[in-house]
């Protein structure tokens, strides 16, 4: 099939890795701070793919998945919005689905970016809903994405 001029596509930017040292996170626990660099939105797109890459030492739970949260920095002067923990998740922004495998996985999804400012700066984090606990060495991937006409 030919795509006409001017039809709808997606046009992506470059892929981000945002791998820093990335701890084990236990069944339930979120992702520390210290885990991701932070990702600054330089296109001003309103839309991202995002790939986890995860391991697990035992097979996690079927059904189970990760949740991906977002922390929007700098949304007021140099004012954030609070941190996610265990106890406040903020915004959450998708689920990474796992397979019941140990094998490393790359599982995307789309998300939604919300953009105060432009080049807006995030904090990406992951709440661990496997069942099992993720290894260290885990790692996010994301491309910002947006629709734009064919040439």
């Amino acid at each position: 099939m030919t795509i006409t001029t001017n039809a709808a596509i997606e046009v992506f930017g470059d892929q981000d890795n945002l791998t820093n040292s990335s701890a084990s996170v236990a069944d339930g626990g979120v992702s520390l701070q210290s885990d991701l660099a932070q990702w600054t939105n330089d296109d001003d797109t309103p839309n991202a793919s995002v790939v986890l890459s995860v391991t697990f030492a035992s097979a996690p739970n079927t059904g189970s998945g990760v949740g991906l949260y977002m922390r929007m920095m700098d949304i007021d002067g140099t004012n954030d919005q609070e941190a996610p923990d265990g106890n406040f998740s903020h915004l959450y922004v998708g689920r990474f689905p796992v397979n019941d495998v140990t094998a490393n996985q790359f599982i995307t999804i789309d998300i939604d970016l919300r953009n105060t400012t432009s080049s807006q700066l995030y904090e990406f984090y992951i709440q661990n809903d496997a069942g099992q606990t993720m290894n260290a060495g885990w790692y996010l991937l994301v491309t910002p994405k947006t629709v734009a006409p064919h040439a």
